[in-house]
């Protein structure tokens, strides 16, 4: 088969980059039982890694479309998918979600398929394994982060399907955590890009520990991890474009979301386009005349979010992601001045996102009340993660974990395109899987 390659990590200092490269040579099937087979695979696995993140494949990226059923973004597009999306009234037969469910597993397999023929064929250097099972586990976390208990987890890397029962998302995110200590026993090793797989494995284990309420544990993990290392998602003229820009600054059909529209305001959305924060820089209005005009279907005010050209990359994880994950840990501590202090120490320094780096900010002020805190900190998190992927988890944790209910949790009230927001949480798995015997639907859509 033809492999359109994604490079291994090539690491230089503390950044480690997936880089894209059109490789002309021939794989056929029986070459792949071989060193040169089983990296070939390793490296298709990295394309389905980029793919399940910002996206190059041609269809909606997973991160956007997952902040699309929360504040991240809003719908300035025709398609019925993505505007019932925006609504929260998601249907089993979506046609993009399904796009977006199937990539997701496509990763997995195609990472298990590589840890299977790396094992055999080519074991050193381990490191390679180690990420490998690094992209099984990242697959898993956004899995049950994303979509409703009761998934079910096959596999094809044997060559067959493989139809696997349903499972909670407790028990995905789990599977998730021992995928990532999998990873760890294979990443031991002191070489730079070793230390580099290992540093993005730590920050995905803090992320599903976090998941599952071990905030200690999960601080304890990523505090390893140097906050100026990155992961990043790259893209190439040739190779795939960043699909964040594809979709929202060059097709005009996905728009920067705001605490309010044409409808008035948005309760518990955020003003990711009016705040005029330099995380996420915008251009464009949400009501008035948009100087960024109008959007694909000619009537909702567009606004381009200005941080990603077309071949700008984009983090996967980052070491801004293990100082929050810290600070998420001192706030179930009750240590509220800490958690401020761990926030204003990201504030006060230039951070690298993608292209972007941030000016220094000013400091914020320690609540006086956890409940104060609570908002402070997701309100910060919402910034510094904006559009990649971790929103509609946070959104669903601040359900599950600090007892807050989806009508003070999601945005709420009349929709812009008409109607009101639904009260979808989470995405159901698509109709498709209910070609599983084993599957009948989810089982249950709650936070």
């Amino acid at each position: 088969m033809s492999v359109a390659a994604l490079v291994a990590l090539g690491c230089s200092g503390l950044k480690d980059d997936l880089l894209t490269a059109t490789d002309p040579d021939i794989i056929t099937p029986g070459s792949l039982a071989s060193p040169e087979g089983a990296d070939a695979l390793r490296v298709g696995a990295l394309g389905r890694l980029r793919s399940m993140t910002a996206g190059s494949d041609g269809s909606d990226s997973p991160w956007m479309f997952s902040g699309l059923l929360t504040d991240e973004w809003k719908s300035g597009d025709t398609f019925l998918q993505r505007n019932e999306t925006d609504q929260r009234t998601v249907q089993e037969n979506n046609a993009n979600l399904n796009s977006v469910y199937r990539v997701v597993h496509r990763a997995r397999n195609a990472a298990r398929e590589a840890v299977n023929a790396l094992v055999e064929f080519k074991p050193t250097p381990a490191s390679n394994i180690g990420q490998m099972y690094f992209v099984i586990g990242f697959a898993e976390m956004q899995l049950a982060e994303w979509f409703c208990s009761g998934q079910p987890l096959g596999s094809a890397a044997g060559g067959v399907p493989e139809y696997g029962p349903p499972m909670t998302n407790v028990e995905i995110f789990t599977l998730a955590l021992a995928h990532f200590d999998s990873a760890l026993t294979y990443t031991t090793a002191t070489d730079a890009a070793t230390v580099a797989i290992r540093n993005s494995i730590f920050i995905a284990k803090g992320r599903t520990l976090i998941n599952l309420g071990r905030f200690a544990d999960a601080a304890t993990a990523v505090a390893p991890v140097p906050t100026n290392y990155v992961l990043n998602a790259t893209f190439s003229l040739t190779g795939g474009n960043n699909q964040i820009w594809a979709l929202n600054t060059s097709g005009k059909r996905w728009v920067v979301g705001d605490s309010f529209d044409t409808s008035g305001r948005i309760p518990n959305a955020l003003p990711f386009a009016s705040a005029k924060d330099p995380r996420v820089p915008s251009n464009g209005s949400s009501t008035g005349t948009s100087a960024a005009g109008k959007s694909f279907d000619t009537s909702t005010n567009f606004i381009a979010l200005t941080m990603y050209g077309r071949v700008e990359p984009t983090p996967i994880v980052s070491g801004l992601d293990a100082r929050l994950i810290e600070a998420e840990a001192q706030l179930n501590a009750n240590n509220l001045a800490g958690m401020t202090a761990t926030l204003n120490a990201l504030r006060g320094s230039a951070q690298t996102l993608g292209a972007l780096t941030t000016p220094v900010m000013a400091p914020l002020t320690a609540p006086a009340t956890k409940e104060a805190a609570i908002d402070l900190y997701f309100r910060e998190k919402a910034f510094w993660t904006y559009s990649r992927g971790q929103r509609l988890g946070d959104l669903r944790r601040l359900i599950r974990q600090y007892g807050r209910t989806q009508q003070n949790v999601f945005p709420t009230g009349t929709f812009f395109k008409g109607g009101n927001y639904g009260t979808d949480v989470n995405f159901p798995v698509h109709v498709d899987e209910t070609n599983n015997p084993a599957f009948t639907g989810c089982a249950d859509r709650n936070a």
